[in-house]
């Protein structure tokens, strides 16, 4: 199965063009591997709040794997499914950067929940990448601001304005359709609940 996943891009040569397969928050359609060897991606990237039966088999797949974890992910949940957590770095797959930032703005007690003003300190200490993964979205994309769940990171909304990435991943919320943010100026921002095929161009 491995072999057959996907065109494999290291982290020492660049691409123009990549293709991820993104997960977060809900149960996908298929084995998780199945989806890998039918869509065939560079790179594997998680987005949290799932369920380690609803991904175990990315493990023993052979290509890149990043993520973050969700407010609801145990402590640790990334490191048996052999993922790097790349929450407060930057990692390189394929001449392209990625940078994390887990959980959301804390509501109640448990793990990967910070105030808005702990997300801020810590926004001003990530680095700058290509690629923002995130569970919570930036304050204003996609957010629900009238639920104290899903309201979205004010911190991490002055981290793209001032970086610019090329793209913003992220779950957690469930936006109406009707005023889905697609973009803020030259960020491309794509919502991903369950799975999704990302195209990644420069």
């Amino acid at each position: 199965m491995a072999s057959a996943a996907a065109k494999m891009v290291s982290a020492g040569e660049y691409s123009a063009r990549m293709r991820l397969l993104a997960f977060a928050d809900q149960a996908p359609p298929l084995e998780a591997a199945e989806l890998v060897a039918g869509n065939r991606p560079d790179a594997v990237v998680t987005l949290g709040d799932l369920r380690p039966d609803w991904i175990a088999s990315l493990a023993a797949l052979d290509l890149p794997r990043l993520g973050v974890h969700g407010n609801h992910d145990a402590e640790h949940a990334l490191a048996p499914l052999g993922m790097r957590n790349v929450h407060m770095t930057r990692a390189e797959v394929g001449g392209w950067s990625f940078a994390g930032f887990e959980g959301c703005v804390r509501y109640r007690d448990g793990p990967h929940q910070y105030t808005q003003g702990e997300a801020s300190r810590l926004a001003r200490r990530l680095p700058a990448a290509d690629i923002l993964l995130c569970h919570c979205p930036p304050e204003g994309i996609n957010d629900e601001p009238d639920d104290p769940a899903h309201v979205g990171f004010s911190g991490l909304r002055k981290w793209v304005e001032r970086h610019s990435p090329r793209y913003v991943l992220h779950g957690h919320t469930t936006p109406d359709p009707r005023r889905r943010t697609h973009r803020l100026e030259g960020t491309e921002v794509v919502w991903v609940r369950g799975v999704a095929v990302v195209e990644l161009r420069r």
